[in-house]
């Protein structure tokens, strides 16, 4: 899809979006998605579903509130937090459950001081199922690089991981990758900058490049008082 915004010059639109299902792949732990018939077309002449599921699921943000005693809910953050320049860089190359190399993404936002959002695009949304590598085995964020990127006035970053932060919990079989999962989406959310989680499709937003430039909005739902929200992802690039 296509659109032409305030003259000729003409964007591709690009869905960043994972779709949320029944049986969908959760953070372990959660609740998972259950979605239920409340009325029925052929019984009560018209279709309302009813959906059960926690604030971070799918594609999603994580607000101050999340991870900090008394921090800001998603209803107290202006609308324009959502949107806006964005760097999308390559870091598919990290290993599975591996951090992110703080020099390659400081080489691209060093050039690029614009930008008002990165997305990192590791590659990870290609795994997405129940199975145990999606689920705790993807490159992450650490917390040098959460220092640095907080000091860069993002009002976002964002992951196709599961999250911005390795895996830190610990179910039966599987123990924490990293220690310091708390302290990174702490160091970037008392900044002011908001995380954005599971993300799909970056690999069509770089097109085999080191890093693209585009405009994204990720809208969440106006929901008073919460800690983050499921958001639907779009990215505008200009068609070369």
């Amino acid at each position: 899809m296509s659109i032409s915004v305030f003259g000729s010059e003409e964007f591709d639109v690009i869905d960043l979006t994972n779709t949320i299902y029944s049986g969908m792949p959760v953070w372990p732990g959660h609740s998972q998605l259950v979605v239920e018939d409340l009325k029925l077309l052929t019984v009560d002449g018209y279709a309302v579903k009813k959906i059960s599921m926690n604030t971070h699921i799918g594609t999603h943000i994580d607000t101050e509130a999340h991870m900090v005693e008394n921090g800001r809910t998603l209803d107290r953050y202006p609308i324009e937090t959502y949107f806006g320049r964005t760097l999308v860089v390559d870091v598919s190359s990290t290993p599975a459950g591996k951090p992110i190399p703080l020099d390659t993404v400081r080489k691209h936002l060093e050039q690029k001081k614009g930008s008002e959002i990165l997305l990192l695009h590791t590659g990870h949304s290609l795994r997405r199922g129940n199975n145990s590598r999606y689920l705790f085995e993807w490159p992450y964020v650490d917390l040098d690089l959460a220092q640095y990127l907080s000091t860069k006035g993002l009002k976002a970053v964002g992951t196709d991981g599961l999250s911005i932060a390795g895996w830190g919990g610990s179910v039966p079989g599987h123990g924490p990758i990293t220690s310091t999962a708390r302290e990174v989406h702490q160091t970037l959310l008392r900044m002011g900058t908001i995380i954005i989680e599971e993300l799909t499709n970056l690999d069509k937003l770089l097109q085999g490049k080191e890093f693209a430039d585009v405009y994204t909005i990720f809208l969440p739902l106006r929901i008073d008082g919460s800690d983050g929200s499921p958001v639907r992802a779009v990215a505008l690039k200009r068609r070369d």
